[in-house]
């Protein structure tokens, strides 16, 4: 080991005068700077000194920590083997070093075997970093040992090792037994409260949060952070939380942490998903004081999923006007803000601001401009896109497929997904739906049986209502009713009114009155509310010259209480 340090340069004569104290403190230095030359010097001075120098461990194991830190793991393990002492602060830089670079999730265990061999006793930092390292395991029974061996020492109770035991027994056996762990902590502070809110809020347990919430106020004197505000927000997901989330709000307020970027953002989402409308949301992000990317592109992504793309994109503008920079989740956002407007120029505005950055390669990018494009009507722009992508996924894959489908180009969409199976890329139960509608748009109608077939047969996946749905039309377009008709009743799906809808439909295209009037029936059975079977039926008997018929049908339209909703028609006015 000692020859290790010839390739290295010595350091000044000062080094060595140093003492006890003065080398503690030039090895932490070291470590802290990354230094690990300066710090091999100090090795040698201290391989020199290791007689005079009583109670040297400490200084062990702090070239230990410093070797790990600088990633000279090798040199770390020739250390560890010849010291001639080793603590629980050996040990524990060796576990939490091996979880830091994650080379093998049982190293960890092996130095744990090897400390308790050595007969030196483990600590709650020994515990809590091998719960840590069970991140990596499947296998729950670990978590088990550690929990017994931990109860056997006294120390399953430490705030420490009961929150990284929360964690650990969420990730292998569920809530529940976090739950139980929680309560097994003798003394709760902040820490322990937040890290089980977070659990049930990652675990969508939004009542198991608000209760942890709830005692977390009582027995702790009221006192919770950005964190766990941030984390309860979490499980306000719809609609019927909205009067939760306002009550978070006020929790807030109160606080006095509205004006913190974590809990202003996590406001801004509640208020997105739960419909507190785009006034809710713009007051919470303009309590802000210091917005960051994440606060402008949550705002941006919140309008944009409620149907408000004009003030998603004012609000781009405004942020790059602050001076604010995109990062690739800002991109994703905005870029279906200008799809919904059917901008192509704003669009290639933005792609060219893309191309500048450093997000021209991120893959969540590049699908959000497939479908910009393919929105837009541009489809040369969105193969160039696909083109040019240096990675895919099945989304990538599924765009493709869909967008060449709905311009129709359906066998240019079968193309993509037969190249997508030769390149290994298992499609999905959207990437299925994409291609059946790709083909009943083109009239292949026996591709897309196959397709199915190879859905069903092949790749285990069960249809849903929609694939099945998509069978009818693409059957019922290409003038093939009854075997239309024949497949809702071979799916067992004669209760679902949208197979009917489908149906209904190419009754429509094809002046088919028989069917069509079955068809309009079932769907006004199953769905009353719906005014849509009238108006097509209707529009049968009115190709047909069924005049009488039609009046009738009217008729019963009023007198169902039913509205034809009147259509609308817009243009884009959009300045950015």
């Amino acid at each position: 080991m000692v020859s290790t340090l010839k390739l290295l340069k010595p350091i000044s004569a000062d080094v060595v005068s140093f003492d006890f104290h003065r080398l503690a403190y030039f090895l932490d230095s070291c470590t802290a700077a990354g230094d690990a030359r300066r710090g091999a010097a100090a090795h040698a001075r201290l391989l020199k000194l290791h007689e005079s120098l009583g109670g040297s461990l400490s200084l062990w194991n702090k070239l230990l920590n410093l070797y790990y830190r600088c990633g000279f793991a090798p040199r770390a393990h020739q250390l560890f083997d010849v010291m001639h002492e080793r603590d629980a602060i050996s040990y524990n830089t060796m576990i939490s070093a091996q979880i830091r670079i994650k080379r093998n999730a049982f190293e960890p265990l092996r130095f744990y075997s090897q400390m308790l061999a050595d007969g030196v006793k483990p600590n709650n930092i020994t515990f809590s970093s091998l719960l840590v390292a069970s991140d990596g395991m499947k296998e729950s029974h670990f978590v088990e040992q550690i929990h017994a061996h931990s109860i056997k020492l006294g120390l399953n109770s430490d705030e420490f090792v009961g929150s990284a035991m929360v964690n650990g027994y969420e990730r292998c056996r569920g809530l529940k037994e976090a739950l139980c762990a929680f309560e097994e902590i003798a003394e709760l502070d902040s820490v322990s409260f937040n890290i089980m809110i977070d659990v049930c809020a990652r675990r969508g347990s939004k009542w198991h949060a608000m209760d942890i919430f709830s005692r977390m106020q009582r027995e702790g004197n009221g006192s919770f952070d950005s964190f766990t505000l941030t984390s309860v927000l979490k499980t306000c997901l719809e609609k019927e939380d909205l009067r939760l989330g306002m009550q978070l709000h006020g929790c807030a307020w109160k606080a006095g942490l509205v004006s913190d970027a974590p809990v202003g953002n996590a406001l801004i989402t509640m208020y997105s998903k739960c419909g507190g409308g785009m006034d809710s949301m713009v007051a919470a992000f303009r309590r802000v004081l210091e917005p960051n990317i994440i606060s402008w592109t949550a705002m941006i992504a919140g309008l944009v999923q409620n149907g408000l793309a004009e003030a998603a994109a004012s609000f781009y503008k405004e942020m790059v006007t602050s001076g604010v920079m995109e990062n690739e989740f800002c991109f994703a956002s905005v870029l279906p803000a200008f799809s919904f407007l059917a901008s192509l120029v704003h669009g290639k505005m933005l792609h060219c601001r893309i191309v500048k950055s450093e997000f021209s390669s991120d893959v969540m990018v590049g699908n959000a401009l497939l479908d910009l494009y393919f929105k837009c009507g541009s489809l040369e722009d969105a193969q160039l896109v696909f083109e040019t992508m240096r990675s895919r996924d099945v989304v990538s894959w599924t765009a493709m497929i869909l967008g060449l489908g709905q311009h129709g180009k359906g066998r240019g969409a079968l193309e993509i997904f037969g190249a997508m199976e030769s390149k290994g890329f298992k499609p999905d139960a959207v990437t299925f739906l994409a291609a059946l509608s790709a083909c009943s748009h083109g009239g292949l109608v026996d591709d897309g049986l196959r397709i199915f077939n190879s859905m069903v047969n092949h790749y285990g996946i069960k249809p849903k209502r929609e694939h099945c749905a998509c069978v009818v039309d693409m059957l019922g377009r290409s003038g093939r009713l009854k075997e239309a008709e024949r497949f809702i009743g071979e799916m067992g799906i004669e209760m679902d009114p949208l197979a009917w809808e489908a149906l209904l439909g190419a009754c429509g295209i094809h002046g088919e009155m028989e069917l069509g009037q079955r068809s309009a029936e079932k769907i006004i059975k199953l769905e009353p509310q719906k005014d849509g079977p009238y108006v097509l039926l209707s529009n049968i008997y009115a190709e047909r010259r069924m005049w009488e018929e039609k009046e009738i049908l009217r008729e019963r339209l009023d007198a169902s209480g039913l509205r034809k909703e009147p259509a609308r028609s817009w243009f884009s006015g959009l300045e950015v």
